[in-house]
């Protein structure tokens, strides 16, 4: 009794190490990506329009009038 279980415990050792990965050394090199892709945005970024005039360059930025905001609460005397 006492062989057969050790030599069930022997097969069962040898067919586990079967599961377990090997460690190979690496030999190529690694492609991983530096930086993100542009895809969508690459696309819009070429596309968009171009400020070639002078004019369009030079353009001031727009001045809105002045806005005093009102008060919020006024007091009464009632």
């Amino acid at each position: 009794m006492k062989l057969l279980s050790i030599a069930s415990l022997v097969v069962l050792a040898s067919s586990a190490s079967a599961f377990v990965p090997s460690v190979a050394p690496r030999t190529c090199v690694s492609l991983d990506a530096k930086h993100a892709n542009n895809k969508a945005a690459k696309k819009a970024n070429h596309d968009r329009p171009r400020k070639s005039r002078p004019s369009d360059i030079n353009r001031k930025p727009t001045e809105y009038p002045t806005f005093e905001k009102p008060p919020e609460y006024t007091i009464s005397e009632n």
